[in-house]
């Protein structure tokens, strides 16, 4: 697979400047390395276009002595592991610990991601030598979404430090819960307001239901509502899906792979293929992350029984930000949907050789 292009910004930071933004474990240990290069003792390579963009968004490599000083932010964010083992850690308004939640990969029992609602003062803990998360937050950046509350310490030796990890490192341990959340309808799940967690058994109940639905997908909203800036669902598709082609009016999107393949297409306004990028889960030698540009047609072809998608994008929601490819038919025509599928597998064809 070709490297990713990047674009060094400062110590331990990278741009990624990928017309089409994508991410896979061939990745991980060049910003491993790129932990010693930072004096904050962790590196990044940001997704997003620039910093006024509405979703920030980056996959950033900790060390385990990395300190991560008790914050809060005006905003939502999310935290999803991929690599190494962790905890949040909670705090009241006075800096009083409130609870902990353990983080671990995909593929553990742990909890591998944990959205972190706005005014939540929190800080991060790691267990493992080197962790590897992807990080999401609504964007513009500001620096003044960061509050550092005047009980949280600016630790500056390696024995405080080390005194502040180890100590929470053993005590307190919450209890690990279940995601909590309701149906809403035959498609859609929410989850109930606060610090959200998931772990892969929460997510075996949209598995068990994605064949009963008649479009056969199904998804878990976390954000609140509509209005929310940060858009995030867990979306379980079918081999038996069709997603009609569209492209979103002033936002980005994002995929993140969880369990499954497909591949990603992009087309021109004409509806001809411009690029498929292959897509898999993280232990896949495919990309698991694909960042879609605003502005740009595409699809998702299944090429497996079922896939597991951690997707992202900007609120609020409005549904004159989707435009559907007007080449493209329409999911309640079965016929011509199995017709079009059929040219679109010649275009790929095509397009790889």
């Amino acid at each position: 697979m070709k490297a990713l292009n990047t674009q060094l910004v400062s110590a331990g930071v990278w741009n990624c400047t990928e017309k089409f933004p994508r991410f896979s474990k061939h990745e991980i240990p060049f910003f491993m390395k790129g932990i010693d290069l930072s004096p904050t003792l962790r590196s990044r390579v940001c997704m997003h276009s620039g910093l006024e963009d509405r979703m920030q968004e980056m996959f950033i490599a900790f060390s385990g002595k990395t300190y991560v000083r008790p914050s809060f932010h005006h905003i939502d964010e999310s935290f999803h592991v991929i690599e190494g083992f962790g905890k949040y850690l909670f705090f009241d308004a006075e800096g009083r610990f409130t609870h902990d939640v353990r983080l671990g990969p995909y593929h553990s029992e742990l909890p591998f991601y944990c959205r972190i609602p706005k005014h939540q003062a929190h800080s991060l803990i790691l267990f493992s030598k080197n962790a590897m998360a992807h990080e999401i937050i609504s964007g513009p950046f500001s620096r003044a979404n960061t509050i550092f509350p005047a009980w949280s310490a600016d630790l500056q030796t390696d024995a405080e430090k080390e005194q502040y990890r180890a100590h929470h490192a053993t005590e307190p341990v919450s209890a690990i819960t279940g995601c909590q959340f309701d149906r809403i309808t035959e498609e859609m799940c929410r989850a109930k307001p606060g610090v959200v967690t998931l772990k892969r058994s929460d997510l075996e109940y949209l598995k068990s239901e994605v064949y009963k639905t008649t479009r056969k997908r199904i998804r878990l909203c976390i954000h609140l509502d509509d209005q929310a800036a940060l858009h995030e669902m867990f979306v379980v598709y079918t081999d038996m899906t069709y997603v009609r082609p569209n492209l979103h009016i002033g936002k980005d999107e994002s995929l993140h792979i969880l369990e499954g393949e497909a591949d990603f297409i992009f087309f021109d306004e004409t509806g001809k293929v411009t690029a498929v990028i292959p897509l898999g889960d993280q232990y896949s030698h495919r990309n698991f992350f694909v960042r879609v540009p605003q502005g740009v047609y595409h699809t998702i072809i299944m090429r497996s029984n079922h896939l597991i998608i951690h997707e992202a994008t900007p609120g609020p929601f409005d549904r004159k930000d989707t435009l559907w490819a007007p080449w493209a038919p329409l999911d309640s025509d079965q016929e011509a949907v199995t017709r079009y599928q059929q040219s679109l597998e010649k275009q790929i064809a095509a397009f790889r050789e």
